[in-house]
């Protein structure tokens, strides 16, 4: 009996969980409103505060820079964009494009202060990955035999993240992938078993990927929201 209870899944509160659920909310809102039961616009205008949630739920998880600054991002323009909504706030979300550049000149002087672990090479050795494209781009090669994952974001912007050379710890890891029009690429071996569960939002995933169908086959999931972007699969 207690074995059966132990082995029931327990739900994970994550942005693709409350991008779905709004979409499905959204639908019964419309199905409502063409049967004349309510009106679906004086709910939908609060949509804004799905963005602010997602926001939140990032920061909540993150372990690294780049999904605190993926969170913030959701956070503040969902908040702009339901101030404006709700007459509280009277400007428009892209008054905000400098604090880009504080993104973009912290994560320069993140970066001189060693945050990421590179060998002659330019090859990345650090267990996690940390990868934020603002308004850019970067191009990342991970060679360390104790990869556990890590998390992108792009936000106008894109990567390349080279995970050929890398070995999963303990044959496994999860990467967290947040891109707003923009995307990234993603290159794993074809010995490793990648598992997709990626949510696109006004956007795409093309898996031109080929993964191992052996069982003990190192095992990468990749989870994330991709929103006016797009993130492609591939092999070497």
């Amino acid at each position: 009996m207690n074995s059966h209870m132990e082995s029931q899944p327990r739900i994970r509160i994550t942005g693709q969980l409350i991008l779905g659920v709004a979409i499905a909310v959204a639908g019964v809102l419309f199905t409502l409103d063409n049967l004349h039961v309510l009106r679906a616009r004086e709910y939908l205008e609060y949509w804004p505060v799905v963005l602010v949630a997602i926001g939140v739920v990032h920061i909540s998880q993150a372990k690294t820079t780049a999904g605190v600054v993926g969170g913030g991002i959701w956070i503040l323009v969902g908040t702009v964009m339901l101030g404006n909504r709700l007459g509280f706030v009277h400007t428009n979300i892209w008054n905000f494009w400098p604090l880009v550049l504080v993104l973009v000149g912290g994560r320069i002087v993140w970066q001189t202060f060693g945050a990421n672990r590179s060998d002659e090479r330019g090859a990345d050795t650090s267990a996690t990955v940390s990868g934020i494209a603002v308004m850019g781009g970067f191009e990342r090669r991970i060679t360390s035999h104790e990869f556990r994952g890590g998390e992108l974001t792009a936000f106008m912007g894109g990567g390349k993240l080279d995970l050929r050379d890398a070995v999963l710890a303990d044959g496994q890891a999860v990467l967290n992938v947040f891109a707003m029009m923009g995307g990234f690429e993603i290159l794993v071996p074809e010995t490793w078993h990648v598992i997709c569960e990626m949510t696109p939002f006004m956007g795409g995933i093309e898996d031109k990927s080929r993964s191992s169908t052996n069982p003990s086959a190192p095992r990468l999931v990749i989870r994330g929201v991709v929103m006016m972007g797009g993130v492609t699969l591939k092999n070497p």
